[in-house]
């Protein structure tokens, strides 16, 4: 028995139940279908221009044109600002051609009448269109539309303001989905790898201390690069989890080798987890697990975690110093820099970011910049780390600008903890 279709209650279009049964419908015969979706992100803004009462108005207006504008195709409304026009298999330069006629329109004014007047709108809706194989399943499909609409793809591939989610587009979500499965699985089993990065100290001339870095080798063996995964970590909600992952790994570590010469670690925590009330207690419970004093542990977090919450962070921070935890501000250089505030925060050490680093190279000018930085940091007692040194030329320039120390492949990339401890038994000085 064909159930009757729901229509949503504003628009009088076919609703979001309504339209994955007429999909169902047509993955049961093994048809191919053409799929448009409209994104209106524009609709706060006109809700805050005119009115609430007018934006609904221009829902129904458009509403009305896109139950009407194609003779194969049927409207729905998916959510709030998500419309989808669903439709037979055609060619691709028909579907191009719908596609554009119906984008040709969004060109154009919108005239909405409303009890207080007319107003004229005019909006651009993000358009996404595919071809949906008989087999994608309702979470696919989904995959597709959310993915085709995030920002950083559309833009980078809409063409017209119109992205066609083909082939290419097709293997960067599967490639995507692989990733976030594998850094899931890794999370759960914790099968995340350290690496370490010594970090140089100039004026002893030996390494006093290691950055901890995290790699991910997927079940098939394949290297997942942490540019890859990290970001989707981040868009998932998933880098807090990874991030204590991290905490233990580096505590355990630690404590299995008191005998070397490192005096410390650092790790790198994000904003929601220093201000996690269970933060400082993690902290304890891993020190005296690993039975590790806290002044072997340190922590990197960047301005931006500070300037979001200010006053907390101080205090987590004042906190953690107290059981010699000390701190890192890292990638100094990348954004606009309170000095004010960050001269009033308890950091041991301040990293240079590469990109303010190659500035010494490019002009006097940034010589001279980094120069006057580094005077700043000195005068209010701060170490500093310059961080991406990479040959010996930018080596003997940082030693010149009296950093304290050096981070970067001139001596060493970052390396599991058994080449680790080989490189700090072997290590000659290259100065």
């Amino acid at each position: 028995m064909e159930k009757t279709p729901a229509y949503d209650p504003l628009t009088q279009l076919r609703d979001r139940v309504t339209f994955f049964a007429d999909r169902k419908a047509a993955s049961d015969t093994k048809l191919r279908q053409h799929l448009i979706m409209l994104q209106i992100s524009e609709l706060p803004k006109i809700n805050r221009m005119y009115s609430v009462q007018a934006g609904d108005q221009f829902l129904r207006v458009m509403s009305a044109f896109l139950d009407s504008f194609g003779p194969d195709y049927k409207a729905y409304r998916l959510a709030n600002a998500r419309f989808l026009l669903l439709g037979k298999e055609c060619s691709q330069s028909d579907a191009d051609s719908f596609t554009g006629r119906l984008r040709a329109r969004f060109e154009q004014i919108w005239q909405v009448e409303t009890e207080n007047g007319s107003c004229e709108v005019t909006v651009m809706p993000q358009i996404v269109h595919m071809f949906l194989d008989p087999g994608i399943s309702d979470n696919g499909l989904m995959d597709r539309l959310n993915y085709g609409a995030s920002n950083a793809i559309y833009t980078a591939n809409a063409q017209s303001g119109i992205l066609f989610f083909g082939k290419e587009l097709e293997e960067a979500l599967e490639r995507k989905i692989y990733i976030i499965n594998e850094v899931k699985y890794a999370i759960e089993h914790k099968t995340f790898q350290i690496y370490y990065q010594p970090i140089y100290d100039c004026k002893n001339k030996v390494f006093t201390s290691a950055e901890s870095l995290i790699r991910l080798s997927a079940r098939d063996g394949s290297f997942i690069s942490p540019g890859d995964f990290i970001p989707m970590a981040e868009e998932r909600g998933l880098i807090d989890s990874i991030s204590w992952i991290v905490l233990e790994k580096v505590c355990d570590f630690l404590g299995r080798h008191k005998e070397l010469q490192l005096k410390s670690v650092s790790i790198n925590m994000t904003g929601q987890q220093i201000l996690d009330p269970a933060f400082i207690r993690r902290i304890e419970e891993n020190l005296e697990k690993n039975e590790i004093e806290g002044s072997k542990l340190r922590i990197e977090i960047t301005e931006r975690t500070v300037t979001d919450n200010f006053d907390e962070v101080k205090k987590v921070m004042l906190r953690l110093a107290e059981m010699g935890v000390q701190f890192y501000l890292d990638d100094f250089g990348t954004g606009y820099s309170n000095l004010s505030s960050m001269l009033r925060l308890p950091f041991e050490v301040i990293k240079f970011d590469v990109s303010l680093m190659r500035l010494m190279e490019e002009s006097k000018k940034g010589l001279k910049t980094i120069e006057l930085l580094s005077n700043i940091m000195h005068e209010n007692s701060y170490l500093i780390v310059s961080e991406g040194i990479e040959t010996a030329e930018q080596a003997e320039q940082a030693f010149q600008l009296q950093m304290d120390r050096i981070q970067g492949f001139f001596y060493s990339k970052p390396m599991a903890e058994a080449q680790l401890i080989a490189f700090l038994e072997n290590f000659s000085d290259a100065f």
